[in-house]
């Protein structure tokens, strides 16, 4: 009974040895697990990499700050209104230089305080408040034009970016043919159905190859790592793209996209409201110079005359004046050239928004002849991608017939490839005019279709 009872305990105890191990051994991949899912990469899609972007580039983030900034000082344009208080105190001790007085008593300390307050109205003074909502209107439009040229340029990047991983996989596609026309040309050497010359021609095209794969690669990882700047991603995160280069096909007319979104144009609605704020300041500038101002100030002071004995005194004043500056009537005057400076300045804004209107006609058709010269050019290029690969395979086959010589599959391969990198060019311009195009007529792609 007793080794009964002995060996019952001694199997409880290697239970529990093993159940300690299988835990250690679930713990240490449970670690090693969540270490592999901690180095994954992030696998980025074009709305994502979009909103990354508006969440964490500083340079959006400042320009942000920048447009709290002027919504607080819109907010509270009404402080126009707000007399300017002031509160003053203080004591004076004055004393006879040359005689003195025997029947004076008391101390010769003196102690005062006061409160002000004053105010100046005029009509500048409701231009102010206007102009500090058309300053807010124009710094919603910096943000909005710095937001848009941060999301084109991410949109722009990430077809970049599919572009080259898809270069790339080219290249290592060819250097793989390469180095598998090696191997079995090596194999052919060593059951004596192929020369060594053979051997060493294959070799030497399979090593001329691999630079130009690895400078594809190195340049593939470099904007990689651009775009995590961009993003405002740390440069150890590791990241992949993922979507597609294909091409929406769109009948565009110039004209009818300018009659439609001109107005839409960032840069014109910036425009038109610095000519509404250039307005504005010739109006301040002329009531400021040549329109009456009200002044209204008041005054409450309390003073003791004896500091030992206070005996408290108070007095209130109020003050209301009216003033008209007459600088501004006379010809030749620092406030006359002012008030001419502004109607001028006006003019210059009213011209600057006629040569960004034409400056911007010019640029959508300019962006409309691109886009169709690149879709003439997707279209070349595919058809040189399908007479590339046909002329491959066919010549492949000849070559391993022996009819054709391995220069001659080389070139071969070497034109399917740069076929494909044509291809890949011509279709991420296309997209790329797209963005461009969006980002001009400040729209979106179903907006444009809508209208062509």
């Amino acid at each position: 009974m007793a080794w009964f009872l002995l060996m019952q305990g001694d199997s409880k105890n290697e239970k529990d040895k093993f159940m300690r191990k299988v835990y250690c051994l679930f713990l240490i991949l449970a670690g090693v697990t969540m270490s592999l899912s901690a180095q994954e990469p992030l696998i980025l899609t074009e709305d994502l990499a979009v909103s990354l972007a508006l969440g964490q580039n500083l340079s959006l983030k400042s320009n942000l700050l920048d447009l709290e900034s002027s919504q607080e000082s819109n907010e509270n344009s009404w402080n126009v209104f707000l007399p300017d208080f002031s509160v003053s105190g203080g004591t004076t001790r004055s004393e006879e230089l040359f005689t003195v007085d025997s029947s004076k008593d008391g101390d010769s300390w003196t102690v005062w305080g006061s409160v002000d307050a004053s105010l100046t109205l005029n009509y500048a003074a409701i231009q102010a408040m206007d102009a500090d909502q058309l300053s807010y209107d124009s710094q919603s439009l910096s943000y909005e034009t710095a937001k848009n040229q941060l999301i084109s340029s991410v949109r722009k990047q990430f077809y970049y970016l599919l572009a080259n991983k898809e270069n790339l996989e080219l290249v290592k596609k060819n250097l793989d043919l390469a180095e598998k026309r090696y191997i079995q040309t090596k194999t052919n050497f060593e059951n004596g159905l192929a020369s060594e010359l053979s051997v060493l021609e294959s070799r030497n095209s399979y090593e001329s190859i691999r630079p130009s794969y690895t400078n594809t690669k190195t340049s593939y990882e470099t904007q990689l790592m651009s775009f995590k700047n961009l993003l405002g991603l740390d440069l150890n995160q590791e990241i992949d793209v993922t979507g597609s280069l294909d091409t929406p096909v769109l009948d565009l007319d110039a004209s009818s996209l300018i009659n439609k979104f001109m107005a839409k144009r960032l840069d014109v609605q910036s425009a038109v409201k610095n000519l509404d704020i250039q307005e504005n300041l010739k109006e301040a500038t002329n009531f400021s110079k040549r329109s009456p101002s009200i002044s209204l100030s008041g005054d409450w002071s309390n003073y003791a005359y004896d500091a030992s004995d206070l005996d408290w005194n108070d007095a209130v004043s109020l003050t209301l004046s009216l003033s008209l500056p007459l600088n501004g009537f006379i010809p030749g005057s620092e406030d006359t050239l002012e008030i001419k400076d502004t109607v001028r300045e006006v003019e210059q804004a009213r011209l600057q928004l006629q040569e960004i209107m034409d400056s911007a006609e010019q640029d959508i058709h300019t962006l409309v002849m691109q886009l169709e010269g690149y879709l003439e050019n997707i279209e070349i290029t595919a058809f040189s991608v399908e007479l590339a690969q046909k002329t491959y395979e066919m010549t492949e086959s000849a070559y391993e017939f022996g009819t054709k010589e391995l220069l001659d599959l080389e070139d071969a391969q070497n034109k399917l490839l740069s076929a494909n990198e044509d291809l890949l060019q011509s279709r991420y311009s296309y997209l790329s005019g797209l963005i461009d195009l969006e980002y001009a007529l400040n729209s979106t792609l179903d907006e444009i279709q809508g209208e062509s």
